[in-house]
C-alpha cells in the first residue's frame, strides 16, 4: 500500500472515530434539572433559545433578555463619567469653553459607560456637527456654541460647550491660499459675459497654474524602461529553470536504459572502461543517424573520453555524478567506485540490483507525470461540466 493511501486511510478512520465519539457523548447527556442562569447583556437585547418539555412533547421557545436597569447612583455615575471623558478629550477650560485651531474629533460613542452622544452646532458653516472647523473668511475669533446630547438608556441629558473658533494667522499660507482663491472666484463672476478669461500667474502672491499630469507616457515609458532589465533577467532564468528541469526530466528517463546496457556488457566479458566506451561508440552511432543530441549520451562520450585520456577510473565516475548530480548517478558512480576498491567480483550481482532499482524508479517517475496529467485535465474538465450545466439549466430556466 503507498504511503499516500496509508494517510488517507488514517484520515477517513479519524473522521470515524471522532464522529462515533460525538455520537456516544451526544447519547450519553441526560437532562438537568439545575436552575437556568441567563446573564443580562450590559445594554441593548440578546436572544436565549430554550426549550419546553412536558412529557414527551417539546417547544422551543426564543425569550429576549433586556438589559439590567441601573439605579439612580449609577446613571448618575455614567453621565458624569462620560462629561469628564468629554471634558479631557476636546480639553475643555473653566467655564466649558473650548479653543479650536483644527477640527475636533468628536466621539459618538463611549465603550467604557456605554452611552451614545448626538452632537448638534448652532454655527454650521463655522463649526459642523460632525466637528469640522471651517475658518475660511474670518477676521476675528467665533464663537460657537456646541450641544452634547449624552443618552443612556432612556434617559437623554444635555450639555453646552463654547468654542472659539480661531482665525488664520496673518501672512500664513492658509490665510494666503484662502484670498487668492476669493480672488479667482470674483474674477470669474465679474467675467461671466466673456466667453473666457486669463487668469493672472500670481493672485495675493500665490502662483496660479495648471495641475501637472499624474501619470504621462513619458513617466509610464520610463517605468517601463526601467523595469525592463529585470523583466528580461526573469525571463533567462525562468528559461533556464525550464531547459534544467527538461535536461533532469531526460536524465531520469535514459537512467534505466543505461544501466541495462552497462549490466549486459559487463556480463557479456567486457571490463568497466570497454562497456562505457562501447556505450560512447554506439551512441556516436546513433547521433550520425538520428542527429539528435542527448544528455545522458554526451555525458557518456565525456566519460569515456577522460577514460581514454588517462583521467583515473574512480576520479572519472566520481566527475559523471557529479555533472548530472541527480541521486541515482550518484549513487550508481559511488557504486561503481566501491566496486573498483573491491575488485571485480560481484559486479554483475551489484548492477543487476541496480537495475531493479532503475526499473522502479521509472514506475514511480511514469505515475508522477500520470498525476500530474490529471490534475492538468481537471479545469478544463470542470469547464466542461459547467457548460453543460449552462446548457441544461438555462433554457429550463427561461422556460420558467
Amino acid at each position: 500500500m503507498k504511503k499516500k493511501e496509508k494517510i488517507q486511510l488514517i484520515c477517513i478512520g479519524a473522521v470515524v472515530a471522532l464522529t462515533l465519539l460525538l455520537l456516544a457523548v451526544r447519547s450519553g447527556e441526560k437532562d438537568t434539572t439545575e436552575r437556568i442562569w441567563i446573564e443580562r447583556p450590559q445594554g441593548g437585547t440578546k436572544k436565549q433559545e430554550l426549550s419546553l418539555v412536558l412529557e414527551e412533547k417539546e417547544e422551543a421557545l426564543t425569550l429576549e433578555v433586556n438589559a439590567r436597569e441601573r439605579t439612580e447612583e449609577e446613571r448618575e455615575a455614567v453621565f458624569s463619567e462620560t462629561l469628564r471623558y468629554l471634558r479631557e478629550r476636546l480639553k475643555v477650560t473653566e467655564g466649558d469653553r473650548i479653543t479650536a485651531e483644527q477640527s475636533l474629533l468628536l466621539p459618538q460613542y463611549l465603550p467604557e459607560t456605554g452611552a451614545d452622544i448626538r452632537w448638534d452646532s448652532m454655527e454650521e458653516e463655522i463649526l459642523s456637527s460632525d466637528g469640522t472647523v471651517k475658518r475660511e473668511g474670518l477676521d476675528a475669533g467665533e464663537e460657537v456654541v456646541l450641544r452634547a446630547y449624552i443618552s443612556y438608556g432612556e434617559e437623554t441629558r444635555e450639555y453646552w460647550f463654547y468654542v472659539t473658533v480661531l482665525p488664520y494667522e496673518t501672512g500664513s499660507a492658509e490665510a494666503r491660499f484662502y484670498r487668492a482663491k476669493r480672488e479667482i472666484q470674483r474674477l470669474e463672476e465679474e467675467t461671466v459675459e466673456a466667453e473666457g478669461f486669463y487668469l493672472p500667474e500670481e493672485v495675493s502672491g500665490v502662483t496660479v497654474r495648471l495641475p501637472k499630469e499624474k501619470f504621462s507616457m513619458a513617466v509610464v515609458l520610463a517605468v517601463l524602461l526601467l523595469f525592463l532589465p529585470f523583466a528580461v533577467m526573469l525571463s533567462k532564468r525562468q528559461e533556464r529553470e525550464k531547459e534544467q528541469k527538461k535536461r533532469e526530466g531526460e536524465l531520469m528517463e535514459a537512467y534505466p536504459r543505461l544501466i541495462t546496457k552497462l549490466t549486459m556488457y559487463t556480463g557479456a566479458g567486457l571490463s568497466l572502461r570497454g562497456a562505457w566506451e562501447r556505450l560512447a561508440t554506439d551512441y556516436r552511432e546513433q547521433k550520425k543517424d538520428h542527429k539528435k543530441k542527448s544528455a545522458v549520451n554526451e555525458e557518456i562520450i565525456l566519460l569515456a573520453g577522460e577514460l581514454k585520456n588517462g583521467t583515473p577510473e574512480a576520479s572519472a565516475y566520481e566527475d559523471f555524478g557529479r555533472r548530472i548530480g541527480l541521486k541515482p548517478y550518484l549513487r550508481c558512480a559511488s557504486l561503481l567506485v566501491s566496486q573498483l576498491q573491491k575488485g571485480s567480483g560481484g559486479l554483475r550481482e551489484s548492477l543487476e540490483n541496480e537495475v531493479r532499482l532503475a526499473f522502479e524508479l521509472q514506475r514511480e517517475q511514469a505515475e508522477k507525470k500520470g498525476e500530474e496529467a490529471q490534475t492538468k485535465l481537471l479545469f478544463p474538465m470542470m469547464g466542461m461540466l459547467f457548460l453543460v450545466m449552462a446548457v441544461v439549466l438555462i433554457p429550463a430556466f427561461f422556460s420558467m
